[in-house]
């Protein structure tokens, strides 16, 4: 590709197109889901290390949807203490998770880049990677990034780790999250009945889903569907 087609495009397709090139990933698609494999761990953490400095100004999620999750949060928990947010890049989702549930919680973020420590409550860290300092204690984990997982059910199965018994893992599911969508940046794509089975074959043992949240004609700012699991009490 040419220095004037890239100049062309946006800063996230110029992520993309970069991490195709440098990567090597192998497309892998399977009934309803794909997935995009590096070559080995080093190439799949600088590939998203350039994706996230590459979109460090842009911001998907809105307030608004971290505002109607708070209110199910409370809903459904009662008092929060604490919550944990994946992928956040810029922190924006625990800042408003903090504004907007009652009590002031700590809610943490996390990023793998360097660029984690440039923002407030997030820390470097890989979402596959389970921390022994929050096993048990999480009221509830939340991401729109689980996209970019390399290996879906290891992430997820840290995520649930953190939770306490009761605890909530939220995932939201709009079209950046759909097979046709993956891509070398964002190597998880996956069909919503699919990824229920996948959480129920997987955790079935660990927990139950909820029904689904459909915020697609409550929140026109932004439209989501938001997967619930319930972690055994």
């Amino acid at each position: 590709m040419s220095e004037d087609d890239r100049k062309k495009m946006g800063p996230y397709k110029r992520a993309v197109a970069e991490v195709t090139e440098r990567a090597g990933a192998k497309k892998v698609e399977t009934d309803g889901m794909v997935l995009f494999q590096y070559p080995d761990y080093d190439t799949y953490r600088d590939a998203q290390i350039l994706g996230n400095k590459a979109k460090l100004r842009m911001q998907f999620v809105k307030e608004s949807h971290i505002r109607i999750l708070s209110g199910y949060l409370e809903e459904t928990l009662g008092p929060v203490s604490f919550g944990i947010c994946h992928g956040t890049r810029r922190g924006a989702e625990q800042s408003w998770f903090r504004a907007h549930l009652p009590g002031a919680p700590d809610v943490i973020g996390t990023e793998i880049s360097d660029t984690a420590s440039d923002f407030p409550h997030t820390i470097q860290w890989d979402f596959h990677e389970t921390n022994p300092e929050w096993t048990g204690r999480a009221d509830f984990v939340y991401s729109n990034s689980w996209d970019h997982a390399f290996d879906p059910l290891k992430a997820f199965a840290a995520w649930i780790d953190a939770l306490r018994p009761g605890g909530l893992m939220l995932l939201d599911y709009t079209k950046g999250q759909t097979p046709d969508a993956a891509n070398a940046l964002d190597p998880f794509g996956i069909k919503l009945r699919k990824l229920r089975a996948m959480l129920t074959e997987a955790f079935g043992t660990k927990g139950t889903l909820r029904d689904t949240l459909d915020t697609r004609r409550t929140n026109p700012e932004y439209r989501a569907r938001v997967v619930v699991f319930e972690k055994s009490a």
